[in-house]
């Protein structure tokens, strides 16, 4: 995935699409840990989700 898309006339990077795709990864990831009440097993959960996204981010890169 090295060429730029083509969305109605405006390139966007593949970096954007990759972003997308974590987010439509990751948002179905939390309400998981929600379910399961990840609060419970780490300090602060905003700092644990962020670093829950980088991963699933640095995942998608590394794949596509």
């Amino acid at each position: 995935m090295q060429q730029e898309i083509n969305i109605g006339g405006i390139y966007v990077s593949p970096f954007v699409v990759v972003l997308v795709l974590t987010l439509l990864i990751f948002y179905p990831l939390r309400a998981f840990l929600d379910h399961i009440e990840f609060e419970k097993y780490v300090w602060h959960r905003s700092l644990a989700d962020a670093c829950l996204f980088v991963i699933t981010l640095g995942l998608l890169v590394l794949i596509l």
